[in-house]
């Protein structure tokens, strides 16, 4: 995934947190994605306005102990998400 790519939430998907599981739901197009903390986060940092960089930056100062985890995860995370039809890339 290219660091410049500008992830948005698709229209339509609803967002809970249930016991630190992320949980997004589209009710008519029948999608169910469950996710962690990570997921949670990355989701709601996904506002159309941020880089995927932007985003790792975020949580790389929020969470400095982390820092290579993130790195690693985010576009993962970012890329489920869009192969699932929960995010689009500008």
């Amino acid at each position: 995934m290219q660091s410049t790519f500008v992830p948005s939430q698709t229209e339509g998907f609803q967002f809970e947190t249930v016991d630190g599981e992320i949980i997004l739901l589209h009710p008519t197009r029948n999608i169910i994605i469950h996710g962690n903390q990570m997921g949670a986060l990355v989701w709601q940092l996904c506002d159309g306005m941020r880089t995927v960089d932007e985003i790792i930056e975020i949580l790389s100062a929020a969470y400095p102990e982390a820092g290579d985890e993130i790195q690693a995860e985010v576009p993962i995370v970012i890329q489920t998400l869009v192969s699932r039809g929960a995010l689009e890339t500008k």
